[in-house]
Order: C-alpha cells, then sequence, then structure tokens
C-alpha cells in the first residue's frame, strides 16, 4: 500500500511539472529567437529612406534605436540604451546601417532581458503555484484515502482488541471487505466467535463442577449426621469411661466433619450465586440462644447484650457464630467473652478468646477465601469459616470485623437495627 502511494505521488508531480518544464523551454526559446528576416528588412527600409527627410520608422516586434555616425539619437523606441557604449554593456545587439558601401549610422536592437526574464519568473511563478496546488490537492486526496482506507480500520481493529483482552467477546467486529483489512476483520471476527464459545464451554464446565461439589457436600451431610446421632444414642447407653470417651471423641470428629462440609457446601453456593439470605425481625435474645447452641464445650464465661430487634436470617445467623465459636475451640482453646454495643442503627456483638490473637498483619488476610493464620499449620481447616460468615453477614446488611484486643482475637459482628 505503502509503495503504491509513493509512486501514485511520483507520477502525480512528474504530470503536474510537465507544463512547467514546457513554459521554460518555450520562454529560452523565445530569449534567443531574434528573427534576422525581421532585422534585415529594417535595415533595407532605413537604408532606401536614410536620405528621405519624410521616412518614418516602422515598429517591430522588438525595440531599438537608431544612431548617427556622430553618436547622436536619430529615432528611439522602448526602453534602453542611446549610446554604443551603454547598448556595449548591456549586451544590445549593434548593426551598421550602410548607405551603397557607406556606413552612415547604427542601428541598436534593445536585447530586453531584464523584461524577458520578468516574464519567465512571472510565468514561472504562476505555473509553480498551479502545480503547488495540484501536488497539494493530490496530497489531501491521499491522506484521505489513507484514513478512509487504512486508519479508520485500523482504529476499529485496535478498539476491537482492546474489547477482547478485556474480555467483551459479546460484539461483533463488522466486515468491510473494501478496505485493507477486510480480510483481517473476517478473521478476527472468527477468533472472537472461537474464544466466546470456548468461554462459554469452561464457564459451564466451571459451574457443573460447583454443582456437583454442592451435591456431594450435601450428600455428605447425611451420613455425618447418623454418625453423629449413633454415637450419642451409644454414649447415653455406655457406662463404661474409656468407650464413653471414644464415642464422644466420635460424635466431636463428626460435628468436625459436618462444619467443613457445610462451609463448603456454602461455598460454592455463593459461587454460583446461589447464597439466598431471608432477612426478618429478630429480638437479640435470641442470639444467646445461638450462642449457647454452639458453646458444647460451656466455654463462655460472660455474655452481655442489650436487648434490641435486629435484621438477620436465623438459619445464617446461626452458622455464623457456629464458625466464630469453632474456630476459638480449634485455634485458642480458651475461655470466651461475649458482649454488645448498640449504636444509632447497628447492634455490635463481639466474641473474644485469650489465645494471645495473630499478627496484625494477618487480621484482613483471614477473612478472605482459602486463607488461614500462620497458628493454623498444625490444624485442620479450609480457610472459609470466616471467610463465609463475613459474606453472610454483609449479606444481612451487617458486617464482620477481625482485631486483637484483651490477649486474645476479637470477633465483632454487626446487626442492623430494625
Amino acid at each position: 500500500m505503502r509503495k503504491l502511494i509513493l509512486a501514485f505521488l511520483i507520477a502525480a508531480i512528474l504530470i503536474m511539472a510537465m507544463p512547467f518544464i514546457v513554459q521554460v523551454r518555450k520562454i529560452g526559446g523565445d530569449v534567443k529567437g531574434l528573427s534576422n528576416v525581421e532585422v534585415n528588412e529594417l535595415m533595407k527600409k532605413m537604408e532606401i529612406g536614410w536620405n528621405d527627410p519624410s521616412f518614418v520608422y516602422p515598429e517591430q516586434s522588438f525595440n531599438y534605436a537608431v544612431l548617427d555616425m556622430d553618436g547622436n539619437l536619430i529615432y528611439k523606441c522602448g526602453i534602453g540604451a542611446e549610446t554604443i557604449g551603454r547598448a556595449t554593456e548591456e549586451r544590445d545587439v549593434i548593426r551598421n546601417i550602410t548607405v551603397g558601401d557607406e556606413v552612415v549610422g547604427k542601428l541598436i536592437i534593445y536585447s530586453e532581458l531584464d523584461n524577458i526574464q520578468d516574464k519567465m519568473e512571472r510565468v514561472l511563478l504562476k505555473k509553480y503555484l498551479i502545480m503547488a496546488g495540484g501536488v497539494l490537492a493530490l496530497l489531501l486526496l491521499v491522506l484521505l484515502l489513507v484514513e478512509i482506507k487504512v486508519i479508520r480500520p485500523f482504529d476499529k481493529l485496535k478498539e476491537f482488541a482492546s474489547a477482547v483482552a478485556a474480555g467483551d467477546l459479546d460484539k461483533p467486529l463488522e466486515m468491510d471487505r473494501e478496505n485493507i483489512f477486510g480480510a483481517f476483520t473476517e478473521g478476527f471476527d472468527i477468533m472472537r466467535e472461537r474464544l466466546n464459545e470456548s468461554r462459554e464451554r469452561e464457564l459451564q464446565m466451571s459451574i457443573s463442577k460447583k454443582e456437583l461439589i454442592a451435591q456431594l457436600s450435601h450428600d455428605i451431610k447425611t451420613p455425618v449426621a447418623s454418625i453423629k446421632a449413633m454415637s450419642e444414642v451409644l454414649g447415653a447407653k455406655e457406662d463404661r469411661p474409656a468407650v464413653k470417651e471414644k464415642l464422644d471423641s466420635i460424635g466431636l470428629k463428626a460435628d468436625q466433619i459436618d462444619g467443613l462440609v457445610s462451609n463448603l457446601f456454602v461455598s460454592t453456593l455463593n459461587e454460583l450465586n446461589r447464597l439466598e439470605v431471608k432477612e426478618s425481625d429478630m429480638e437479640s435474645v435470641e442470639l444467646e440462644k445461638y450462642i449457647r447452641q454452639a458453646d458444647y464445650n460451656n466455654r463462655i464465661k460472660e455474655m452481655e447484650i442489650p436487648e434490641c430487634v435486629i435484621i438477620c436470617d436465623r438459619l445464617r445467623i446461626n452458622q455464623v457464630i457456629s464458625n466464630i465459636i469453632f474456630n476459638s475451640y480449634k485455634y485458642a482453646d480458651t475461655d470466651i467473652y461475649v458482649s454488645g454495643i448498640t449504636d444509632v442503627d447497628f447492634l455490635t456483638v463481639s466474641i473474644t478468646d485469650r489465645g494471645g490473637g495473630i499478627p496484625v498483619e494477618e487480621l484482613n488476610l483471614i477473612t478472605k477465601k482459602y486463607k488461614r493464620g500462620s497458628n493454623a499449620d498444625t490444624k485442620q481447616g479450609a480457610g472459609l469459616g470466616l471467610f463465609i460468615s463475613k459474606e453472610l453477614m454483609e449479606n444481612m446488611q451487617g458486617g464482620l470485623e477481625v482485631t486483637n484486643a484483651d490477649g486474645g482475637l476479637r470477633v465483632n459482628i454487626s446487626f442492623k437495627l430494625a
């Protein structure tokens, strides 16, 4: 394309320059083309009428002057030299006027080089302006063609590439076979369609995988609940301390498995955008019931929650509290203290242990998905408990925050007041 444009410009410039070159050559010919026939005719006329007082000097295509042998000016037409010396300086043509065999005067033919030069300059300037205007118009035409055929299609391709890079694969690329990128346009749009199909397949596979995990997690909970129930029944009937201890251990492990599977199930539902929260008004005293139910090892030593009406989902808040208490059991294994405070819009319940807390730089980390504190290396877990709890609290118009306080870790959960 660039070579074609360059060749087109060179050809156009040469075509525009031809009249200019021809005119220069013509003017140059005019400068050198003094007619000898016309000069000889004038010489004959002056020879015949030299001694005739009534002789009238004829007009010619050139300007001239006539001098006698003493250098006196007899006749002059046009602007030029009036002496032989001046005529020689100005390179005028000087001819002898003879009558018979006697030289009676001098004929000075003005060269008019200055006039011819001015004429040439005017003509050259005119031709130059015409040529420059033509070339400029041609360049503008070429630039317009380049803008329409190259730059605009290229800008469309660039915008399309940026959109694809940003993940927008739904908008098709308009095909224009007339521009230079026509073939590429079709190829790029086919690529977009293939990428979009591949992304859809990947998305469907991911959804199917998550649905399978959610289904398996749900199915596992049933046999785990049966194991826990059987261990409780056998434990109630068993009098031998050693056997009873093992049955209690089975129940605790069943609780642990149930908690992990519940977290995995809820996390998967959250990724599938199926984690529903059904909000309703609830008395704050019901929170104490859920906290006591989660504290099956009776680690809570103090609990004081002000009476108010909050907005929450009973099923989800039970899950949040169970996660927090279970984490305290697993990582701190100390007494637990619960307190609450209200402000204009929220009830904040603080659950605090005495396990030493965690490094400050990890406080925001442990509420992220699959993130755990540095003290969790020897403990089983997937890093989902606090992440799910925070997501649930935010979905209930509340919040969850983790801080170090009173020699341990404090989890603050906030409820929107009704």
